[in-house]
């Protein structure tokens, strides 16, 4: 009997060791994909824990980005920024003690700042679907979009290195015009915001190339090439929080300046 405990502790410990190797290099597919085995192996076994689950929500996140927006293994990332947006949305409710139909607008209203991690994945999944999404299911999930996303300004916009700001950023230049809502001054705005609350947090300036410089109402080249410079100059960092987010970043920010003539094409 005590070695059997002795085998499981062990076994544990690798697997813990294994999953922090491969989270500090989750922006390879490969490994991300391995992590999630791991982590959906864990909370079948042991549910509700939500530092995991959050980290779960990130990996399923980041297979969605590593994926082409058409043609084969687009409705594949829309699946998975649909994952991580749900994954968070179930943990919010078991948190908050909340029956397991609650609407959004429930859970949303619940969330305390203690919530935090979760609500702003939850936010981060459903706001990248709906980037992605077909035009019509862009324009319906838009109020349940800025549900989340107000609510996550409200409680911290500098959560995850100025997170609000950015989306905001985003989302002002690239919400539909039908909406009324598409604003590119605000756009600059939240993306200055965004810059400013955390500079070596890379996605931001590839956010603010691809959302802003390169809208049909603005189209700033020169603003263009040199965030995506900035981006692929800079050092991504080791933090094991955003490294490897930066680091997919300027695999982006290389492939939108060779886009470049495409994006302003006259």
């Amino acid at each position: 009997m005590r070695w059997g405990v002795i085998l499981a502790l062990a076994s544990l410990w690798a697997q813990s060791t294994d999953l922090e190797v491969l989270w500090q290099e989750r922006d390879n597919p490969e490994k991300a994909k391995a992590a999630i085995e791991i982590l959906e192996k864990d909370l079948a076994q042991n549910p509700h824990q939500p530092d995991k689950v959050v980290r779960l929500s990130r990996l399923y996140y980041l297979l969605g980005e590593s994926l082409p927006a058409k043609g084969s293994g687009s409705e594949q990332k829309l699946s998975y920024y649909d994952k991580a947006f749900q994954v968070c949305r179930a943990e919010l409710i078991y948190q908050l003690k909340l029956p397991a139909d609650a609407s959004d607008e429930a859970i949303v209203k619940a969330v305390t700042r203690e919530q935090m991690p979760l609500l702003y994945w939850a936010a981060a999944g459903l706001a990248r679907w709906g980037k992605y999404a077909p035009f019509a299911k862009k324009v319906a999930a838009r109020s349940k979009i800025r549900l989340y996303w107000d609510r996550v300004q409200e409680i911290d916009p500098m959560y995850f290195y100025g997170g609000a700001y950015r989306f905001f950023g985003g989302y002002y230049a690239l919400v539909p015009p039908i909406t009324g809502e598409q604003d590119v001054n605000k756009s600059r705005e939240m993306f200055e915001k965004a810059v400013a609350a955390a500079p070596h947090y890379l996605e931001t300036k590839v956010l603010y190339a691809e959302a802003y410089a390169a809208h049909n109402k603005v189209r700033d080249r020169d603003l263009f090439r040199r965030l995506l410079q900035e981006v692929i100059n800079s050092d991504a960092g080791n933090d094991p929080d955003y490294a490897a987010e930066n680091r997919l970043a300027q695999k982006k920010a290389r492939a939108l300046l060779a886009q470049e003539n495409e994006l302003f094409e006259e």
